[in-house]
């Protein structure tokens, strides 16, 4: 033990840190991250989508993220990692907080031309706020905390993490690790800064000087004598086409059928 930290896998610490944050789900194209994926279905809740391909993992993880304001999280090995570079560009033109992960080339393996396996980091340049490569299972908890807080705060936008081997197989070592999160990068915004007190106070005057909106019961107060004698709510009347209309053609034009 060190510190606070225990021997575990790449793929508990990944597991207990997606867990950790909130996340509720991850959209991705076998096979990625085999490890992890077992583990979170044996200790977590977070829902594995096994969607028809990259590009469509990372749209749905930009809908995801855009309709809950947490980091949405989609993953693909090597061979599909360009494809799922390509589906981030909507993301990264919306601001939109997507975590992306990929399986990476092995050192073993690297200019010996294996079946697809390219150098794919600087396909994700354009499209990410941070772009990085985990070659050391020690670096799980560091490395995802910086993902989550890239994405989330500033300007939100994706991110990429590489993990070492063609599926991320790196998950599967162990080390000396300790899975700890930061909630408030959990979602957009992780935090808001405090207005300007001189804003503050001229919205103050502002409001002070300007006259309260009129309604029903200021405008007519015959209306409220009424409503309590019958004891029925005031129900107000949605604006039409023709109530709204200048009077110049409203008059003029043939009203609708009924």
């Amino acid at each position: 033990m060190l510190g606070h930290n225990r021997k575990m896998s790449g793929a508990e610490c990944l597991a207990d840190m997606l867990k950790g944050y909130g996340v509720t789900h991850v959209f991705h194209v076998p096979a990625v991250l085999r490890k992890t994926m077992a583990v979170m279905e044996g200790r977590t809740e977070i829902k594995r989508l096994h969607v028809h391909g990259e590009k469509a993992a990372a749209y749905m993880a930009d809908g995801y993220a855009r309709a809950s304001g947490k980091p949405g999280i989609c993953a693909a090995q090597v061979i599909g990692a360009l494809n799922l570079a390509a589906g981030l560009r909507d993301a990264w033109l919306a601001h939109s907080p997507v975590i992306a992960m990929t399986g990476g080339r092995e050192p073993k393996t690297k200019f010996r031309k294996v079946y697809q396996e390219i150098d794919d980091v600087p396909a994700f340049d354009p499209v990410t706020k941070f772009n990085a490569t985990v070659d050391d299972v020690a670096r799980f908890p560091d490395m995802v905390r910086q993902a989550f807080r890239v994405a989330t705060s500033g300007t939100p936008g994706p991110v990429h993490l590489q993990f070492r081997g063609n599926e991320g197989q790196i998950d599967a070592e162990e080390a000396e690790m300790e899975p700890l999160c930061e909630p408030q990068f959990a979602r957009v915004p992780p935090y808001r800064p405090m207005p300007d007190d001189a804003s503050v106070m001229s919205r103050r005057r502002c409001r002070s000087r300007s006259r309260p909106p009129s309604t029903a019961r200021t405008r007519f107060p015959g209306i409220t004598r009424f409503r309590s004698a019958l004891s029925a709510p005031i129900r107000a009347r949605a604006p039409t086409a023709w109530s709204t209309a200048p009077t110049s053609y409203a008059s003029s034009a043939p009203r609708p059928a009924a």
